[in-house]
Order: C-alpha cells, then structure tokens, then sequence
C-alpha cells in the first residue's frame, strides 16, 4: 500500500506538472528525460498549492486527497514519449562506477525511507503538522515561531502519502522528494557536461552531509533546491529567448519556493533582479511578480488573517493583533533580541561576508551546524580550478546561462548573509547545485586541455570518498533496523531523545489532558494536546528567566488549561534541566507526582551512544485551585 500510494503521487506531480509545462509551451524544447524531471518540479510545487484550498475548506479526507492525486495522474498523457535527446554516450568503466556509487547511496537511502522517522525537526513540526491538518480534517492555524506558523507548501505534499499510505508512505516519499534534486541536477549538467561529470557532480550532491542529514527526513531545504534550480533555468532561458513564458515559468516556481519558507523571498528578490538586467526587463518583471504572487500568496494570507502579519513574527512589532495570548509584543521582543540573536554568531560585514564560506567549511560556531551537516570540501577543493578556469574563459563566461546560475546564487547569498533570521549554513542547500554546476563546468574546462588533471581528479575522488563514507556511518542504523526485524518501539526507544515517557502517556492520559513539555521531538508521537515549554516561542506560560515566581507560573498553567506537566532533570541533580519557577513549584502540593521515567538524551543522531546523557522524568498533575503554591 505504500508503494503504490508514493508511486500514486509521483504519477499526480508528473502529470500536474506536464499540464503547467503544455499551458506554458514549455515542453517543446525538452528531451522527454528533461521533460520529465521538470514536471515534476512543477506538479510538486502544483499539488503542495492545491493541497491548501482542500485544507482550508476542511475537505483533508481520503477521498478528497485520493481524488486529487488522481486527477494529477491523469496528466501524465501529456508526458513526452519522443523528442530530441543527447546523443548516446555508452558508459566506460568511470561511468559504471560512478553509477554503482550512485546505486549504493539509493539503498541505504531506501534503508532510511523504510526506518520510522527520527529526526527532532520532522517529529517537531514537518510531520507533526500534517498528522495535527489530517487529523483535524483541515489545516489549523499553529501559532508559533519559526516552526508553527510558517509556510507549508512542501509539508502538504506529505498530507496524501501519510493520509492514504500511513507512516510508511510519509518516510518513502521524503526519500523520492529528497532524491529529486539529484536527478534534475544531472539534467542540468548533461548541458554543459559529459555523462560521467554529470553523475559524479550528482553523487557529490547525493553525499554532501547537509543533504544525508536532511534528504530522507521531513526537512525542506534539499527540497527547495528543486525550485532553486529550475527557476534559475528558467531566468536564464527568458534572458536567453525573450519570451515571456519562461519568466512566467521562473515566476510560478519562486512563487512555490517562497511557499514552502521565508527564505523563498529572498531567492525571489535574487531571481528577480537577474531578470530585471535585461531589454525586456518591465514585462518580463510584471509577469514574474503576478506569477510568484499567486502561487506563492497562500500562507502569507493565512498568517497574516490570524497574527496580522503576514510574514510572523518579522513584522509583528508594527502590524501584530494584541489579543493573542501565546504572542504578545513582549514576547516577540524578547524572541528577536535574545533568539535570534543567538542564530547569527558571525558578524554580518563585508569581510565575513566572503570568509563565511571559509568558516563554514573549516571551522565554525556550533549553531552554524557546518561541522556535522555542512557542505562539504568539495567547493573548497575545487575553488582553484574553478576560478583559474573561469579566468581563463571569462570571454565566453559573459554569454554562458552559467553566468546567470552564478549571479542568482550570489545575489542570494549576499540578501541571506546580511538580511536572514539564521546562519545555520543548511538554509545554503538550495543554491548548493547551482555552485556545483559552475565550479565543475569551470573546472572541467580548465582541465580538459589536458592541465591539472590529475589534481582534480584526486579533489573529486577525495570528495566522494569522504562523503560516502560519511553517508555508510550515518545509514547503519538504518540498515540494521531493516536487517534484524527490529520492531518500531524498539527503534524509537534508541534513536529518538528522551522517548521512554511517551508510550505511557499515551496509554494513560486521554485528548481531555493537556501536557506542558519542552521536548518538541516526542510532538508527532503524542497522542494527547499538548503546549511547549519554551521562553521564546510563547507567552501564556512564561518560562524566561525573568519569570520565578511558582504562583504566577501555576495560575498561567490553569489559565492555558495544563493538565500535566512533563518535567526533567539530568540525572543526580547536578545540572537544573527545568526553569527554576518549575523547580519551585514542583516542591508544592500544586504538582502531584505521578510517575518517573529513565530516558536518554543525546545530541546527534548517528552517534547516539557515544553523546548520550541520563535523564530523569517526572510526570506531574497539576493540581486544583485549593493547592496554595
């Protein structure tokens, strides 16, 4: 069942996106391979935007997602079955190995599609968001920062594979969605580069750690760099034909980027400017907005109906309503003044504006997260033969679509490094196969008149050598979940931080109860209403440290309807786990203690066992009011 539901939905975004493809005249110019990968580019982004409508009308049933996919499937008539295509190149013995490789990273990828979900960010709100839509048959507004109330254009994708196909379905189509990028980088480079540069750009991209840790989970940046991708394509076909049909084209999908994040808008702008440096530049820029405007609108609107801003929490200081409990202007305050703060450590001039990818690369900041889930050595590697070799063509660099891929990618890197909520490096994924395709072209020019050829190939082989094995480290426990017949609980128990209470919570507590927590990857498990303890992503239960006082911190309990409170503490007392409010109030009769829980907490998801820490559980019921904290 969910194989034939995740095969269902490939076949609805392929023919959704051969019909935008046929409207649009694009098909014309594509080999049926292109025009393949660029369908579903389009009808993924197509059936994320159609998903919305369904949800808000409160239409989230199975039938109604069944008949959608259908429909999407029927499209797939107008796939090309003949047309032009590269002339055939037989693999040597590089390519066949390459494609081994290729093969041997697509099953330890299928090991993880078919492994429970483990990542903290998808059990959060990736997954948790679309298991809370389906399960309240419409989309619900979730007001919270950065994970609640966002753009969820990618995550609706995930609502007719985990309606219809359970949670086997959900996990195997983040692997195909995770896997595309790959596939319509290779066609891209089959432009300007032979069959066995074109799978070895793809396999780095398939093993560039940031990919491993996010491709096969719920995240959405490996995703987004679909959209990346193809509207820089179709920027720099506009540029190259100027027809209004590729800027419409490059409209519609930025339009789906800036629906599936924020972040979007920023590569919109970056696109944008691009298309505007031309002769064409005001019609070619009225049809590009009116298309991102309509495909990328949704979530704006429904953001800005419910906090009154339409971009939450950016501009929320100047336009936010003032009856929202869990968000207030203090609140939001204090987010933006300590929170995000601490989610851009580099400063942001122009000198750290070119040694950031240095810094990324070779060191940096723990909450860059490039030291684990990086981008990996290869642009560093290959920087020489890229700039000696677009150096050495800089004449023809000046008339190349290459020339366009690189002036989107930077101008959006320059609008994320100074203007962007976070320098966590994993939000650079979607401009990554934009750099890849022109570092490897430059570099393959420069070498193919027989210099430094031997250099670049150790670089390549360096490259792919560490990553695959980075990436075989990461699967093994995947591979051994498949391999031993392990069950689900069992799974969950080793790999997901502090589980051991879920299980009889569930059992024990019902949808009348609701539980305060701060541990937001045990949300898609929970099976009962639950509030987050956080100090900064709301405000009706204040957790900051400016708040120790236990009477206020019961009557906000009270007030926000808690019933348990899930409270934790590393084992022997050394370090305090919880607010000291918390602390005090659990020493009153106000928090009756129920039951404790042995759990585990680590802090990364391949080396559990090596960066594990005991904790200690209490399950409190929060008391009535005669309890006098």
């Amino acid at each position: 069942m969910a194989f034939g539901v995740v095969l269902l939905e490939i076949l609805s975004s392929l023919g959704l996106g051969a019909l935008v493809l046929r409207l649009l005249k694009i098909d014309q110019e594509l080999s049926p391979g292109e025009h393949a990968v660029f369908a579903f580019v389009a009808g993924f982004g197509l059936l994320g935007w159609l998903v919305f409508p369904l949800g808000v009308l409160g239409l989230l049933g199975k039938g109604w997602l069944l008949g959608l996919l259908i429909v999407g499937a029927v499209g797939c008539v107008l796939l090309k079955r003949k047309g032009s295509t590269a002339p055939a190149e037989p693999l040597d013995a590089l390519g066949w190995g390459l494609l081994g490789l290729v093969l041997i990273v697509a099953f330890f990828d299928l090991a993880e599609g078919l492994a429970p979900p483990g990542d903290a960010d998808s059990l959060a709100y990736h997954f948790t968001a679309p298991k809370q839509f389906l399960e309240a048959g419409r989309i619900k507004f979730i007001l919270r920062p950065v994970d609640g109330a966002i753009p969820y254009l990618i995550q609706m994708t995930y609502l007719p594979a985990l309606a219809l196909g359970g949670e086997q379905a959900l996990t195997l189509w983040t692997m195909v969605s995770g896997w595309a990028p790959a596939l319509l980088l290779f066609v891209l480079c089959r432009r300007h580069l032979g069959r066995n540069w074109s799978l070895a750009v793809a396999l780095i991209f398939l093993t560039t750690p940031a990919v491993i840790y996010a491709a096969g989970t719920g995240q959405i940046e490996v995703r987004m760099a679909l959209f990346a991708m193809a509207a820089a394509w179709a920027a720099a076909r506009a540029l190259e034909t100027g027809r209004l049909r590729y800027a419409m084209f490059a409209g519609l999908i930025v339009g789906f980027f800036g629906g599936a994040k924020y972040m979007g808008l920023l590569f919109a702008v970056a696109c944008g400017l691009v298309l505007l440096a031309q002769r064409r530049w005001l019609a070619h820029g009225l049809v590009y907005g009116a298309m991102a405007l309509l495909a990328g609108f949704q979530w704006y609107a429904w953001n800005g109906a419910h906090t009154g801003d339409p971009f939450f929490p950016v501009l929320f200081e100047w336009f936010g309503r003032d009856d929202l409990l869990l968000w207030t202007k203090e609140q939001d305050h204090y987010f933006k003044t300590v929170y995000m703060e601490y989610e851009r450590p580099i400063p942001r001039t122009p000198l750290w504006f070119f040694l950031f990818p240095f810094l990324a690369t070779l060191d940096s900041p723990a909450i860059i997260e490039a030291k684990n889930v990086g981008l990996g050595p290869f642009g560093l590697l290959v920087l020489p033969f890229a700039a000696l070799g677009a150096w050495t063509f800089r004449r023809k660099i000046l008339g190349s679509r290459l020339l366009i891929y690189t002036a989107i990618a930077f101008l959006f890197y320059a609008i994320w490094f100074f203007s962007g909520p976070s320098q966590r490096v994993r939000h650079l994924v979607p401009i990554l196969p934009l750099l890849l395709i022109c570092f490897a072209v430059a570099a393959e020019r420069l070498c193919s008149q027989n210099r430094f050829q031997a250099p670049l190939a150790a670089a390549l082989a360096a490259t792919i050598g560490f990553q695959m094995f980075v990436g075989a480290v990461v699967s093994l426990k995947y591979a051994r979940h498949i391999a031993s017949g392990e069950s689900r609980e069992a799974f969950l128990h080793k790999n997901i931080k502090n589980y051991a209470p879920v299980p009889w919570i569930n059992a024990n507590l019902s949808k009348s109860d609701k539980l305060f927590t701060s541990e937001r990857q045990l949300f898609y498990f929970l099976e009962i209403p639950y509030l987050f303890s956080s100090p900064h992503t709301q405000s009706a239960v204040n957790m900051r440290e400016d708040q120790q006082d236990p009477v206020v911190l019961y009557r906000q309990l009270k007030a926000a309807g808690i019933t348990h409170v899930l409270s934790g503490k590393l084992k022997g007392g050394e370090t305090a786990y919880n607010p000291k409010s918390l602390d005090l109030l659990s020493q009153t009769k106000c928090l009756e203690h129920l039951k404790s829980f042995d759990a585990q907490s680590f802090g990364s998801r391949t080396f559990a066992k090596s960066l594990r820490a005991e904790i200690t559980f209490d399950l409190l019921k929060v008391g009535d009011e005669k309890c006098a904290p």
